[in-house]
C-alpha cells in the first residue's frame, strides 16, 4: 500500500476499482492463482473480501490497516504456562491484559544495567546491520549478545509465557531512539503486520482473533511525558480499525487519519523507569507524544509468538513501505526463547549462536 495515501481523482480510482471487483471475483470463484504475477497473487491470496469491500466501497478512499480480525475474550483467564513464584502475574494483572491489551510496567533491569548498556545501543545507532546490509534498529539481537541475554530474560519470558504459552519465539526486535524534539508517533496498531506493505502479512496464526502476539517493550532511558512514554487506548484490541486516506499526522513515513478519537475512548501513559518493561498487543491502539526535550529516549523492544505460529514462510524478503524498503531474509529467522519449537514452522537460527556472537550460522529449513 502506498503508505502517503491520498484520493486520486475518480477517473484514475474507477478503473482501479473496477481491477479491484475483478480480483474480488476471482478469488471468489476459486481460479488457480499460481499463474497470477506475485502482486497479484499476494493481493488474491491475503486480503480479505472485507478488505476488497472496504475498498471499493469508499471508492478508494479508505482502507482497513491491517488484516481484518476481531479480539475474543478467553471464557477463563488464566496462565498458560507455570512459572517460578516471583515472575508470577495476578489474577487482576491478565485480566487487565485481556481487557485493556496491554499490562506493567513490570522489573526487569538495573538502572545502573540499562545506564551501562545505553552506550552499546548508542554505538551501533548508525552502523550497517549485518543481517540487512543497510542502516537499520531492527533486528539487532543477531549481531549484539548482550541484547539477546537481556531479551530472554526470565523476567520478561515467564511474564509472556502466562500470556501466550510455554513455547515462544522471537521473530523480531528493534532498537528506538528518540532524539532531542522528534515528532509524535501517531496513533497505530498492526495484526499479522500486513500494514507494512499490504500485500503478505508476516505472521500467520490459526485464529486472528486470539492473542498470537505481544510486543515487550523495555526502557533503557527513564520514559517520560516529556520525552515521549508510551500511550494507550485501552480495549481498542477489540478490532482492526479502518485507515481514511489523506491524513495530515506522519507515523514514521506514512500519513493517514486512523477511525479512532481520543474523546470516545480511555486513553494513558505508561511512564517506565530504566529496566521496566510494559506488553503488550499491537492491536491495542499506541502510540507516543513528542520528545520535548533536549535529552534522547532509548528503549528497545522484542516481538513474540508461540512456536505454531509461522513467521514469513517460504519468503526470501519481506517489504516495509514506511520503514526502510526491503528486508532480505536470507540472514534472518525466528530464535527460540522459551520452551521448545515442536513445530518447526519458520526459519529457525539456533539461540546459541546469538550467544556466542557468532555471525556465521547454519539456519534450519523452513517446513
Amino acid at each position: 500500500m502506498n503508505m502517503h495515501p491520498k484520493v486520486r481523482p475518480l477517473w484514475q480510482r474507477l478503473p482501479l476499482c473496477a481491477g479491484l471487483g475483478g480480483l474480488m471475483g476471482y478469488k471468489a470463484l476459486g481460479l488457480p492463482r499460481n499463474i497470477l504475477p506475485r502482486d497479484i497473487k499476494a493481493i488474491v491470496n491475503n486480503w480479505d473480501y472485507e478488505m476488497f469491500r472496504e475498498l471499493i466501497g469508499s471508492g478508494l478512499t479508505s482502507a482497513y490497516i491491517d488484516q481484518p480480525c476481531y479480539f475474543k475474550m478467553p471464557e477463563k483467564i488464566a496462565p498458560k504456562a507455570e512459572v517460578a513464584p516471583e515472575y508470577r502475574m495476578s489474577q487482576e494483572q491478565l485480566k487487565g491484559f485481556y481487557t485493556n491489551g496491554f499490562a506493567g510496567p513490570f522489573d526487569a533491569f538495573s538502572r545502573e544495567q540499562m545506564l551501562d548498556f545505553k552506550a552499546d545501543l548508542l554505538a551501533i545507532e548508525g552502523r550497517t546491520s549485518k543481517t540487512y546490509n543497510f542502516v537499520t534498529p531492527r533486528d539487532r539481537h543477531f549481531e549484539m549478545p548482550r541484547l539477546w541475554n537481556y531479551m530472554k530474560s526470565p523476567a520478561i519470558t515467564e511474564r509472556v509465557a502466562q500470556i501466550l504459552g510455554a513455547d515462544l519465539n522471537c521473530w523480531r526486535s528493534q532498537i528506538f531512539y528518540k532524539g532531542p524534539g522528534a515528532p509524535a508517533i501517531q496513533w497505530h496498531q498492526a495484526s499479522t503486520f500486513m500494514v507494512e506493505d499490504y500485500q503478505d502479512p508476516a505472521i500467520f496464526p490459526a485464529d486472528r482473533s486470539e492473542i498470537f502476539q505481544v510486543t515487550v517493550w523495555v526502557a533503557v532511558d527513564e520514559s517520560t511525558h516529556e520525552n515521549g512514554a508510551l500511550r494507550f487506548a485501552k480495549g481498542t484490541h477489540d478490532r482492526v480499525r479502518k485507515i481514511k486516506f489523506g491524513g495530515k499526522e506522519g507515523f514514521y513515513n506514512a500519513s493517514y487519519d486512523l477511525d479512532f478519537s481520543e474523546d470516545e475512548t480511555e486513553c494513558v501513559e505508561v511512564p517506565c523507569k530504566p529496566g521496566q518493561f510494559i506488553i503488550f498487543t499491537e492491536r491495542c491502539i499506541h502510540g507516543s507524544a513528542p520528545n520535548t526535550t533536549n535529552r534522547h529516549r532509548l528503549a528497545f523492544n522484542l516481538r513474540v509468538t508461540p512456536t505454531n505460529v509461522a513467521v514469513y514462510p517460504g519468503k526470501k524478503y519481506y517489504r516495509s513501505v514506511y520503514n526502510g524498503g526491503k528486508y532480505h531474509l536470507d540472514k534472518w529467522g525466528v530464535c527460540l526463547l522459551r520452551g521448545e519449537d515442536r513445530c518447526h514452522l519458520s526459519r529457525t537460527i539456533p539461540a546459541e549462536a546469538l550467544e556466542r556472537g557468532e555471525f556465521s550460522r547454519v539456519l534450519a529449513p523452513a517446513a
